[in-house]
């Protein structure tokens, strides 16, 4: 050591050699006392110290690291995950998540996605669905690292001897594993521009940037990024695409993918984004085409049919927002080339919810189509949600406790009376009661018929009812 000093071959990593009888002086219940909770991680000291770990006899100085300032002994993570991970496949042998993690029982909240875990169990589900990329790094033993330490040529000639080289640097004598070893991670992606890493290969066999690029919510002209809620969640290609690849190259997703997580529900979740985003994009195409005949060639044309085709390219279904967000920036690039020339602008052939409701249209995407029967009336959802009207929960129970997700907080009609009795909304009775008009109702023993007032004597609702809808007092008198 001495020699090494005034050479200056000394190594710039020193470490104390403790052995585990001084730890277990005080720490000795240590292997007794069972499964101890680190970190959400449940880890049981016994077994580690007792019995071989791939064929290695570990010491406490193996795990709890000697030079950490301010702390004493500190629990040195990356020799965990180099131990269980290295050469090791995910989900399998030491690199079984069950190992560690327990099925958290408590809704995972990350930004503005949140997971209950129950499912997990429910739909007896694979962790590695979603966290098929929570490791990276291979752990490996670059050979220069060595003349960190030595400067023999014979020592480093030994480089590659596994076996031995273990068994000198991790049991007779305590060497930091990462001295050696290149780190390996475990945990969610440390930014969320590492879903690139993942290969392109391990769904489209045949490259797929458009894909990717809606994914993850970039590349479009003349829109702001939107990532897909499952891109920020953690969620990468090989989540979803779980068969075996066809002819195409290309493994294959369906509403299963959506299903193996989230329940049967998806199933009809899945088809109606299908059918939305395809509806959208034939009429998009459409006013383009149209567009193209008025306007020739033009650098905005050029964008909006990149849109246009960013979309089809990459399938609409990855990214169901950001998808209507191209394919409304194409329609406005062909209104503002055709405002330029003095030309009709067109309208816009589908609607689109204001911000406020992204949380919910993340499933119920195209809800704003749908028309509902509800006791006998003909429900419009985009009557109700369109530009800043209501939110979804003024009628619908976010999470009602042993009912299903999201149903309706009425249990009659009249429940709808609170706002639409009221002297500022504007809308005709007729327009809810539109059964009235088809049928005659029982009178004091008289048959009355709505249509015949309504329609040929051009009487209003007002004239005979109240706001609240009741009749008013004599009000057959005033004519009869």
């Amino acid at each position: 050591m001495v020699a090494r000093y005034f050479t200056g071959t000394y190594g710039t990593n020193p470490w104390t050699e403790v052995e585990d009888a001084a730890c277990l002086r005080c720490h000795e219940k240590r292997l007794l006392s069972g499964k101890v909770i680190f970190k959400n991680v449940l880890f049981d000291h016994s077994p580690h110290l007792t019995q071989l770990r791939r064929g290695k006899k570990l010491r406490c100085t193996s795990c709890h690291s000697q030079i950490v300032q301010g702390a004493h002994i500190k629990v040195t993570e990356g020799t965990c995950f180099l131990c269980h991970f290295k050469e090791a496949e995910l989900g399998k042998g030491t690199a079984r998540c069950t190992i560690c993690h327990e099925t958290p029982k408590k809704e995972i909240k990350i930004g503005t996605f949140s997971f209950n875990h129950s499912d997990v169990v429910k739909y007896d589900m694979d962790c590695l669905m979603c966290h098929a990329h929570s490791v990276e790094g291979e752990g490996n033993v670059p050979k220069e690292r060595c003349f960190t330490c030595h400067n023999e040529p014979e020592r480093v000639a030994e480089y590659g001897k596994i076996t031995e080289l273990h068994q000198i640097h991790v049991t007779e004598h305590k060497v930091e594993c990462l001295n050696c070893h290149q780190e390996i991670y475990h945990g969610p992606p440390k930014e969320i521009e590492e879903v690139v890493k993942t290969p392109c290969s391990s769904c489209h066999l045949r490259g797929h940037s458009p894909q990717k690029d809606l994914y993850m919510g970039i590349g479009g002209k003349g829109v702001t990024p939107l990532p897909s809620v499952m891109f920020l969640s953690g969620v990468r290609c090989e989540g979803c695409h779980i068969l075996e690849a066809d002819k195409t190259g290309i493994k294959k997703s369906g509403p299963f993918s959506c299903m193996n997580c989230h329940g049967a529900s998806y199933y009809k979740i899945y088809l109606e984004w299908k059918k939305a985003i395809e509806e959208r994009v034939k009429k998009t195409e459409e006013i383009l085409k149209k567009a193209k005949k008025i306007i020739g060639t033009s650098k905005l044309l050029n964008d909006a049919y990149y849109n246009l085709n960013l979309v089809k390219k990459g399938h609409g279904i990855h990214n169901v927002l950001y998808s209507e967000m191209l394919l409304s920036k194409s329609i406005e690039f062909v209104n503002e080339e055709l405002k330029k020339k003095g030309k009709k602008p067109f309208e816009k052939p589908f609607r689109t919810l204001s911000p406020s409701y992204k949380v919910c249209i993340r499933c119920h995407y195209g809800i704003e189509e749908k028309i509902k029967d509800f006791f006998g009336i003909k429900f419009k959802h985009y009557v109700h949600v369109s530009g800043k009207k209501f939110d979804c929960l003024v009628c619908h129970n976010e999470n009602p406790e042993g009912k299903p997700h999201m149903m309706t907080k009425f249990k009659t009609k009249k429940d709808c009376f609170k706002c639409h009795h009221r002297k500022k909304i504007k809308r005709k009775c007729i327009s809810c009661h539109t059964d009235i008009l088809k049928r005659a109702l029982a009178f004091k023993d008289k048959k009355f018929s709505h249509s015949l007032h309504y329609k040929e004597m051009d009487i209003s609702c007002n004239d005979c009812h109240s706001e609240s809808g009741a009749l008013k007092k004599n009000f057959c008198t005033e004519c009869h």
